[in-house]
């Protein structure tokens, strides 16, 4: 059995979205639990000699952010902030003759200095050019995603969906390193999607098995015979990581990711993170032991993709990069299991059968998870905005200057307003304003677009929005265009 780690990380555009809930602290809080505890571990155990190798599908809109001087800059002041808030809280503790408190914030003090020295010191502020670093060692197989994270299935015109599979893969390409697969939000499929794939040089995506005709198991097969592939998540294996209820996550020892203060296990004893530590120790040997089982009884050539969440190891399970380096650590030193990368996979191992994917994702009920309530009002939004986008792509084929960079702008704010974390608030019933300022902004670029000649007043706005809304600085507008 031929065992591949596939780890993604997202968040929306959060670039100076100040403190308030969903604001910036998403953001970093990813970057200091998951995305920085893991290169650190990939680095350390590559240096240490081992062989550690995982696919990483980072959204291209989380991998410019990653670059972005603004959000490296925020984020050292984040930690800063977190640091002086510990030192504060220890000193309280201390004077108050507090012992597990005083222990805990400690705990939580040196891990926070740890994080920052790392971030400034060991990778110069620089993540993506590590990542791009353990790729080129063959520690990280890059996956590229849709430009801004967007659900493909419900994009309103083709355009659209090639303009977020175009864009993923040279931002990807940029940052990262040129990628052979892509990792589609939510795994949401739709027939059609596959011949934009090809003619960007793709050759595997990772669909869910939803996807496939009933009765079909969930190997890999070709969508289009020999040039393209299809990989799908062991569902089987990954129920241990991905339920809080049933798998590692809920275990009694581990901190309460809801507890702000970080003193609360989920048994609702005191916290004690050396218990905890050990208890993803443990952890990580019982999977090991599963993984050891499942290749006695699986063929060679079978693979068991697992598919893991940076944000989910960092956040929800506190504990969880813990368990991810015990586990890379006994895997890279037992000689019975094997770990490879889907490239790797496919170019060791050609798919037995082709088959056409059928309209699905991850979610239960088809698209439900992105549809529904005021999803509704979202795409009927999003599809006019898309609609007036290639009209005007279609008018100004040549727009040089002032014009090109507001149609260039406008096409940047479109994508931002199609991330998918947006439909998927509203289908849950939560409220999020995110996606209606980025269309009224779209809206106002619009109108100066086809007014011809821009306005002292356009000037400035452009300007302002060009600062404020920059990622995909190659991006083109005539990608728009039919």
């Amino acid at each position: 059995m031929q065992i591949a780690f596939l780890i993604i990380a997202h968040t929306p555009y959060l670039r100076q979205a100040g403190r308030q809930p969903g604001g910036e602290e998403a953001l970093h809080t990813l970057i200091a639990q998951g995305l920085l505890p893991l290169i650190e571990l990939l680095t350390d155990l590559h240096g240490a000699g081992l062989r550690p190798r995982v696919a990483l599908a980072c959204s291209p809109l989380l991998t410019e952010q990653l670059a972005d001087r603004v959000v490296r800059k925020h984020f050292i002041l984040w930690m800063e902030e977190l640091l002086i808030t510990r030192r504060q809280a220890l000193a309280r503790a201390e004077a108050s003759g507090d012992g597990h408190a005083a222990y805990l914030e400690r705990f939580y003090l040196e891990w926070g200095e740890r994080r920052l020295e790392a971030f400034e010191g060991r990778f110069a502020r620089g993540l993506p050019e590590k990542i791009r670093e353990l790729a080129s060692a063959q520690v990280i197989e890059p996956l590229a995603g849709a430009a801004s994270h967007a659900y493909l299935p419900l994009l309103g015109c083709e355009e659209s969906v090639r303009a977020q599979i175009e864009h993923g893969l040279l931002h990807t390409t940029h940052h990262l390193g040129r990628p052979e697969g892509i990792w589609l939000p939510g795994c949401g499929w739709r027939p059609g999607i596959e011949e934009m794939m090809i003619d960007v040089g793709l050759r595997y995506l990772v669909a869910d098995p939803s996807t496939l005709p009933p009765g079909t198991a969930p190997t890999p097969v070709w969508v289009i015979n020999r040039q393209l592939a299809a990989l799908f998540p062991d569902e089987q294996l990954a129920r241990h990581v991905w339920s809080e209820e049933l798998g590692y996550p809920g275990d009694p020892l581990y901190r309460d990711p809801d507890d702000l203060r970080g003193y609360t296990a989920r048994s609702g004893a005191p916290y004690d993170p050396y218990h905890a530590l050990r208890r993803a120790q443990d952890h990580a040997t019982h999977f090991t032991l599963t993984l050891l089982d499942a290749a006695r009884r699986r063929a060679t050539d079978e693979l068991a993709l697992i598919l893991l969440d940076a944000g989910q190891l960092g956040s929800r399970w506190v504990e969880g990069m813990i368990w991810l380096q015990s586990l890379l650590t006994l895997c890279t030193t037992h000689t019975l299991l094997q770990l490879t990368t889907p490239g790797d996979y496919l170019r060791r191992y050609q798919p037995q059968m082709s088959t056409p994917l059928r309209t699905g994702s991850w979610a239960l009920a088809g698209h439900r998870g992105w549809q529904g309530g005021e999803a509704e009002a979202y795409w009927h939004a999003i599809h006019l905005a898309e609609a007036e986008l290639v009209r005007l792509a279609t008018i100004y084929p040549s727009a040089e200057g002032e014009l090109e960079r507001a149609l260039n702008q406008a096409a940047r704010e479109l994508l931002l307003a199609q991330t998918s974390d947006w439909p998927a608030l509203l289908s849950a019933g939560q409220q999020t304003e995110r996606w209606r300022r980025y269309l009224i902004q779209f809206n106002q670029l619009v109108t100066m677009i086809e007014q011809g000649v821009l306005s002292d007043t356009d000037r400035l706005l452009l300007a302002q929005l060009e600062e404020e809304d920059e990622p995909f600085a190659t991006l083109n507008y005539r990608i728009f265009a039919p």
